[in-house]
């Protein structure tokens, strides 16, 4: 029988809603503390840069990739046989070529390895896919796993919102190269996404990972605190909904969010109104017209007006497809995964971020939305209220099946 994770298989129901009457300022050393109970600890000794779209995304990846020595564990949504495949790939061979141990987890929904994947199980690389898709198991087409993990030596992770297929290189020049954010962490919050990986390998595989190949001891490489936040199928509640409810509670500041695919429940969204009304500077940045999934983008088009009459800046990336998951609050804190702001993110699938305590970092996050707000159209309150009634339909239709999303 295959070991079983616990996050992966209960059948609990998740809490949805959430009561937080005490908010703390971010920048008030509890609120970090206070974190550690919706992740893992807040660790110290990191380093960490930001990565924006494929140009910078692939080559540091390769690179770290073409470093390693020990191990790597690679876990991905979207996995395709094309170039951007290839690329990654020719670089796993060439590491298992010297000895090292490859691990590379694919979902069985999202993924389309094709020949890639009996190429690498070829040449020693353990590769597997996760819930592969069966006649006999239709009804269980929902337990994907979305995360986007990279993990090297154990001291080296990468996250974000990356796909490994050709929409994802190149540099967002034209609505054929996306925009997407990934981040690179070097030090002990490695350990914290190594067993995050860990979880869904074991389920699938019933291989347990430990010991120093997997797990190595990390000196301090850097100044960041960070944590890794992890969403599991199984869990009795929603662990990044709670930190993205907490932060936004707790906000004195600012909240700034740039997130794909954009559906927060209605709790969400009055916590966003409430810190707009204190005095809060609230930016939501998501994709516009090139928005890949259409019933999305109108489900979330339908929250507009409640948020604009309630003081939050809404703004619509306008170049190509956004598919950044990005936050910061008050320039402390900043979030960085795989997760969206929608049901099946916040409750259904297998998702991770890594969160960052940090000024100087937090300030990088934020250039960055203040970049991608230059191609982005501000939404007027009194022009998204006029308009048509084809409109207003769709909205309402996609709105239906919004817990599918």
């Amino acid at each position: 029988m295959v070991a079983q994770a616990p996050g992966c298989t209960s059948t609990a129901t998740k809490r949805h809603t959430y009561s937080f009457e005490h908010p703390v300022a971010p920048d008030d050393p509890a609120f970090s503390r206070s974190l550690e109970s919706l992740g893992n600890q807040m660790v110290g000794g990191n380093r960490a840069e930001l990565l924006r779209n494929g140009d910078a995304i692939f080559p540091a990846m390769v690179q770290a990739i073409d470093g390693a020595k020990r191990t790597i564990n690679l876990e991905s949504y979207i996995f395709s046989d094309d170039q951007a495949g290839s690329l990654i790939t020719n670089a796993l061979l060439a590491a298992r070529r010297r000895g090292v141990e490859v691990r590379v987890l694919i979902d069985g929904l999202g993924g389309h390895p094709g020949s890639l994947l009996e190429e690498m199980k070829k040449a020693g690389i353990k590769a597997q896919i996760y819930g592969p898709i069966r006649l006999w198991n239709l009804h269980r087409i929902g337990r994907r796993t979305h995360r986007k993990i990279l993990v090297v030596d154990g001291t080296i992770c990468f996250t974000g919102g990356l796909g490994i297929e050709a929409r994802w290189l190149g540099n967002a020049r034209n609505p054929q190269e996306w925009r997407d954010t990934q981040v690179e962490a070097t030090g002990p919050v490695a350990a914290q996404m190594q067993a995050i990986f860990g979880e869904d390998w074991t389920y699938q595989t019933g291989e347990i990972l430990a010991g120093n190949r997997f797990y190595p001891e990390i000196a301090p490489v850097g100044e960041l605190r960070a944590q890794a936040l992890k969403v599991s199928r199984g869990d009795e509640s929603s662990l990044a909904k709670m930190l993205y409810y907490v932060a936004i509670r707790s906000a004195v500041k600012s909240i700034d969010i740039e997130n794909a695919y954009f559906l927060p429940d209605g709790q969400v969204r009055q916590a966003l109104v409430d810190a707009a009304r204190r005095g809060v500077t609230v930016r939501i940045m998501i994709p516009g017209k090139h928005d890949d999934v259409a019933l999305v983008r109108m489900a979330s088009r339908s929250s507009y007006g409640e948020l604009l009459q309630g003081g939050v800046k809404v703004y619509e990336y306008l170049h190509t497809m956004l598919h950044s998951k990005t936050a910061v609050v008050d320039g402390v804190l900043s979030i960085i995964g795989s997760i969206n702001f929608d049901t099946r993110s916040m409750e259904k699938n297998a998702e991770e971020s890594l969160a960052f305590y940090d000024r100087g970092f937090a300030a990088q996050v934020t250039a960055m939305f203040d970049d991608d707000v230059k191609n982005c159209r501000e939404i007027d309150y009194q022009r998204w209220r006029r308009r048509g009634l084809v409109a207003r339909f769709d909205e309402l239709f996609s709105v239906f099946w919004t817990p599918f999303y």
